[in-house]
C-alpha cells in the first residue's frame, strides 16, 4: 500500500508539472517490478524510464558501439543487443559486482576501466554546473575531480561510437565530450536530463537541423520518483 501511494504521489506532481497522464499506463509494470526484489543489474536493463527502454530496445543492432559513463544493467543491455561495450565506472566496488555478472552470462564483448575520483584542493572554488570544471554535485563525490573520468573517451577516434550513454557523474563534462565522439546517425543518452544544468551549456542540441530530440518522462524501475531521460539522435557530423 506504501508503494502505491507514493506512486501516485509522484504520479500527481508529474501530471501537474508536465500536463500528462501518459504515465499512468506504466503504473502495473512499475509495481510488479517494484515487488519482484530484482535489480536493473539481475534484469540487465537500464536504470531509466520505461519509454526509453522501449525505445532502445527498437534501435540497438549487433553493428553498434556503445560508449557508457556509468554502469551496470544498462550494459548488460548494450552488451547482448550491441557488438561491444566500453563502459567507464567510478566505483570499483560495483566494478566487481558487475564484473561478476558479465562472467555468469559469459559476455566478452565488454570493457570495463575504472577510474575514481581524484582529491583536489580547490574544489570549492569549482562550479559543478560548468562542464569545464569537471565535479560533481553528489554528496559523496564532494572534494573530487572526475576530470581523468571524463577524458576516458579522448583516448578514441572522434565518431567512433554509435551511442553514448550519460549516466555518471559530471554528467554536463561528460556530454561535452561525448558529442564529437559520436557518428552521424548515432545517439546520446542523457538520462535525468529534468536537472537543467546538465545540457543548459550545449544549445546545438536544440537544433533540428543537427539533433533530433526524444524526450521520455516518467516512472523508473524500483524507485520511486519519477525520471526524464533525454535521447538525440546526431543528424550531422558536427564536431560541436
Amino acid at each position: 500500500m506504501k508503494d502505491s501511494l507514493l506512486f501516485i504521489r509522484f504520479a500527481a506532481q508529474f501530471a501537474i508539472e508536465n500536463r500528462t497522464l501518459v504515465h499512468i499506463k506504466q503504473f502495473r509494470r512499475w509495481h510488479k517490478d517494484k515487488k519482484s526484489g530484482d535489480s536493473t543489474l539481475s534484469r540487465g536493463l537500464p536504470w531509466i524510464t520505461y519509454d526509453a527502454i522501449k525505445f532502445l530496445e527498437k534501435i540497438c543492432n549487433k553493428s553498434m558501439k556503445v560508449f557508457e559513463w556509468g554502469s551496470g544493467g544498462s550494459t548488460i543491455f548494450f552488451a547482448t543487443r550491441c557488438k561491444e561495450v566500453t563502459s567507464v565506472e567510478h566505483d570499483t566496488f560495483w566494478i566487481q559486482s558487475l564484473r561478476e555478472k558479465t562472467e555468469e552470462l559469459n559476455l566478452n564483448n565488454i570493457t570495463i576501466k575504472g577510474v575514481e575520483g581524484k582529491p583536489i584542493n580547490n574544489f570549492n572554488t569549482l562550479n559543478p554546473e560548468d562542464p569545464d570544471d569537471f565535479i560533481s554535485k553528489e554528496k559523496k563525490s564532494s572534494g573530487l575531480s572526475y576530470e581523468d573520468y571524463v577524458k576516458s573517451i579522448d583516448s578514441y577516434e572522434k565518431g567512433s561510437f554509435d551511442i553514448i550513454v550519460v549516466d555518471g557523474r559530471a554528467r554536463n563534462a561528460c556530454i561535452k565530450r561525448a558529442i564529437p565522439h559520436i557518428k552521424a546517425g548515432g545517439y546520446l543518452i542523457v538520462d535525468n536530463s529534468d536537472r537543467k544544468y546538465y545540457l543548459s551549456p550545449f544549445p546545438n542540441l536544440n537544433n533540428p537541423a543537427e539533433w533530433e530530440k526524444r524526450v521520455f518522462m516518467g516512472p523508473v524501475f524500483f524507485q520511486h520518483a519519477f525520471g526524464k531521460t533525454t535521447i538525440f539522435k546526431k543528424l550531422v557530423s558536427s564536431q560541436r
